[in-house]
């Protein structure tokens, strides 16, 4: 049981960083080039959502790496 609760603490940080890492990331496109004039708010949200989808997809897949590596054990 207590592995589990590490697990999860262990999941939503990376998470956390990757979302956190995608949003830095994407401050660097220049979205205005594409987003009407006067629409600020919905370029922020885009900006968001842009970063919490790319955030969530990294840290899905450091996750399952991770995960992965350790059941190499059993195989040995």
């Amino acid at each position: 049981m207590f592995q589990l609760g590490v697990h999860a603490v262990i999941s939503l940080l990376i998470y956390i960083i990757c979302i956190g890492l995608a949003f830095q990331a994407i401050k660097a496109v220049r979205v205005e080039k594409i987003i009407k004039k006067g629409r600020t708010f919905e370029a922020q949200v885009f900006l968001l959502f842009s970063a919490i989808a790319l955030g969530y997809l990294v840290g899905s897949f450091l996750i399952s790496f991770i995960d992965a590596s350790l059941q190499l054990s059993n195989f040995f």
